[in-house]
């Protein structure tokens, strides 16, 4: 199934997989890889496979593909030019480089190019099976903690009301009890309220513990739904 994952290919479209034009898979496989494009697509992180001395880009999906064309290449310093994997600025080649010689001897490894800080933002993980040997898959860091469409059915869900579905946004973007009583215009005895309310609707005793569950639910983005 993978066979076609790692034949030639070049990016067309914010995902691609793409196969041999001469012989095309069977059909029963064409819609295995299908419907595999569409749950990587699910996916909230940028999933790309490379190539490892051709830095050829074998597979992205959506998300990666953002991530290695403008504006999103700005954040993660990475792009896909004519297919291949190479640095925005030519000065951070050769961490590139570094990074995926260590790929090649099975190790992995995190990089931050990008010029929105000096955090790491893409993970480099060298493929150890027999059919994806000398390729390594990049891993793009999430744009934001919790997405709104996620925060907004968990709102839904624990039977919050609007007003505390936009303060629990609010909260979720790292805002301050005082800020979001600016942002909405309202006394800061009334967030406070709303949020022991909120506590207490999603069984949190801390607000901290709120946004750490809130963090690791899964991501229901809109954009997520549009494969291809």
């Amino acid at each position: 199934m993978l066979n076609a994952l790692l034949d030639e290919a070049l990016p067309r479209s914010p995902s691609f997989i793409t196969f041999d034009a001469v012989t095309p898979p069977p059909k029963s496989e064409a819609n295995t890889e299908a419907l595999l494009t569409a749950a990587l697509e699910q996916v909230a992180y940028g999933l790309a496979l490379v190539h490892i001395d051709t830095r050829q880009i074998r597979f992205a999906n959506g998300l990666a593909f953002e991530a290695m064309h403008a504006p999103g290449n700005t954040r993660t310093g990475l792009c896909g030019a004519e297919g291949r994997l190479s640095t925005v600025q030519r000065g951070d080649a050769g961490q590139l480089d570094r990074a995926m010689q260590r790929a090649k001897t099975g190790m992995r490894g995190l990089i931050g190019l990008g010029t929105e800080g000096m955090s790491p933002t893409v993970a480099v993980v060298p493929l150890a099976t027999p059919l994806a040997n000398g390729h390594a898959l990049l891993v793009f860091s999430k744009r934001q903690l919790c997405d709104s469409s996620t925060v907004a059915l968990f709102a839904r869900e624990r039977g919050l009301t609007g007003a505390e579905g936009n303060v629990l946004a609010a909260v979720c973007t790292g805002l301050r009890p005082r800020e979001i009583a600016t942002r909405h215009g309202v006394q800061i005895s009334t967030v406070r309220s709303q949020l022991r309310s909120i506590r207490l609707k999603t069984r949190c005793e801390t607000i901290r513990q709120l946004v750490e569950t809130i963090s690791v639910l899964p991501p229901t983005a809109r954009h997520l739904s549009a494969c291809g």
